[in-house]
């Protein structure tokens, strides 16, 4: 019996993962020799980015880790529209531009995120009292025209558009409900791609999508409703170039497989690139001690990547927590991302104190039987 195949039993079974339900067989063991993750990850064709804000990279120990093993950065919050335009008339530029130049001076280029989001708190508190029907275009493109040729040359990819597609969406087209949708309807998409091509060509244009990767009702209907908005944008001339896949992973729900598989060949059909932008896995379901949720969370990554990696024949993966400390799904409000033991999460490659966890070596596996792939495929 698989691993997919015992989770399905247990969920079916009302229950949790358990350290039993991992055969040793079906277990990545640790990489044996040396290798950063980056020099693995190169072997195999991919660029490995990671997530980290600009109070992360205050520690040495964590900078020295971050530049030893991956080669891409994405800014957590630096880049976004609270931060950058606080206000109608103002601009703040103070944090964005010192992780631009952090990450120039380490020599690793940059993943912007993001240009335009529907949701709240992708957003000032100003612009929901501010924008109008006559002046959201406007708006919107003078925000992303100021922001990419700031750092025209300097940011290599951006994700243009964020989440537009969500399954609780009361819509036909199940894009995400917001302040962008409802002034300027869908369109609002081929303006922010066309305003951001405009700033600047070089730049890999994204549409970061989530909620796609596992094998669940909600997750499906949101992989159709993405096919079909790209048909659309890209029947329109729209500059879409590539679409990121969050890969906000629960522990306890199977990934796609073979219809996930499917569905990142049909956008790999369609000339698009494939990223995996936000990889982390949710524990909040996983009961045991660390050592359990530990070994299940490290065989999740390894899963996910030797699964996905060669179906979007992906060339970029960018982990969203690298370390456990100051992870996101502590903050969440939702129920369903509270463990019950009331534990922090453990979703990071490393613990709280920097120190390398299981998901490190099951990522290191992964990436070496991804290597040893690529290999046999020259």
């Amino acid at each position: 019996m698989n691993r997919r195949e015992m989770l399905r039993r247990s969920l079916g079974l009302g229950a949790c993962l358990t350290l039993s339900n991992l055969t040793a067989g079906s277990s990545p063991k640790p990489a044996q020799g040396p290798g950063s993750l980056k020099m693995l990850a190169d072997k195999a064709g991919l660029k490995l980015g990671v997530q980290a804000q600009k109070r992360d990279l205050q520690n040495p120990e964590f900078v020295q880790w971050v530049t030893e093993n991956f080669s891409l950065l994405t800014p957590g919050n630096e880049l976004k529209w609270p931060r950058l335009h606080p206000t109608p008339d103002s601009y703040t530029f103070d944090e964005a531009d010192w992780m631009i130049e952090f990450c120039q001076s380490h020599g690793l280029p940059v993943h912007g995120h993001n240009l335009c989001w529907n949701s709240p708190s992708g957003n000032p508190a100003w612009l929901s009292s501010t924008l109008t029907h006559e002046n959201a275009a406007r708006t919107l493109v003078d925000y992303i025209t100021t922001v990419v040729k700031r750092y025209k040359g300097r940011i290599e990819s951006w994700d243009v558009v964020n989440e537009p597609v969500v399954a609780w969406s009361k819509r036909p087209d199940g894009l995400y409900p917001g302040i962008w949708l409802s002034l300027l309807g869908s369109n609002y998409l081929d303006i922010a791609f066309h305003a951001a091509q405009a700033a600047d060509p070089s730049a890999l244009r994204v549409l970061n999508c989530y909620y796609i990767e596992q094998d669940t009702p909600d997750a499906i209907r949101t992989r159709d409703f993405t096919v079909v908005l790209l048909q659309g944008m890209l029947k329109r001339n729209v500059p879409v170039q590539a679409v990121g896949i969050e890969s906000h992973l629960s522990a306890t729900i199977p990934s796609g497989g073979a219809s996930f598989a499917k569905f990142l060949r049909q956008l790999s059909d369609m000339g698009l690139q494939v990223l995996f932008t936000e990889l982390d896995v949710d524990d909040s379901e996983v009961i045991g001690d660390i050592a359990v949720r530990d070994k299940v969370v490290g065989q999740v990554y390894f899963d996910y990547l030797v699964e996905s990696v060669p179906a979007a024949r992906a060339k970029r993966v960018i982990f969203w927590s690298p370390s456990d400390r100051g992870n996101w799904l502590n903050s969440m409000p939702q129920a369903k991302f509270h463990r019950s033991d009331g534990q922090p999460h453990r979703p990071g490659l490393l613990d709280d104190s920097y120190k390398k966890k299981p998901a490190f070596d099951s990522v290191q596996a992964a990436l070496m039987k991804l290597s040893a792939q690529s290999k046999a495929s020259t």
